[in-house]
């Protein structure tokens, strides 16, 4: 077997792979010239699917209902209620402190 690559060859295996190109459309034609449906599809000749297809994404999922959205809601980190409890036992919520902190800080 002689090397593909010899000093002389500019080629470097080109015609021999324009050749089986050459074949593999030929069959990519009888493939589709054959009605009987004996003739398989060449693989070389078909498309990727796409990547949405092969790996749906995770976060694709159909909406939630209005009830799971107002439960997750309910439950949510952002809405959970932070009270500052004082010694007497009254809880304060975080936006009375605000409101009386902004009051009280221009007091000496």
């Amino acid at each position: 077997c002689t090397p593909l690559h010899t000093r002389f060859s500019l080629d470097g295996g080109r015609s021999q792979e324009l050749s089986r190109f050459y074949q593999l459309t030929q069959q990519h034609r009888e493939f589709y010239r054959d009605k009987s449906g004996m003739l398989y599809v060449l693989p070389y000749f078909v498309l990727p699917s796409k990547e949405k297809e092969r790996y749906p994404h995770p976060l694709d999922l159909p909406p939630l209902s209005a009830k799971t959205r107002w439960h997750l809601l309910r439950v949510s980190p952002a809405n959970l209620r932070t009270y500052q409890t004082f010694p007497s036992g009254k809880r304060v919520t975080s936006q009375e402190r605000e409101s009386r902190d902004s009051f009280f800080e221009y007091r000496a």
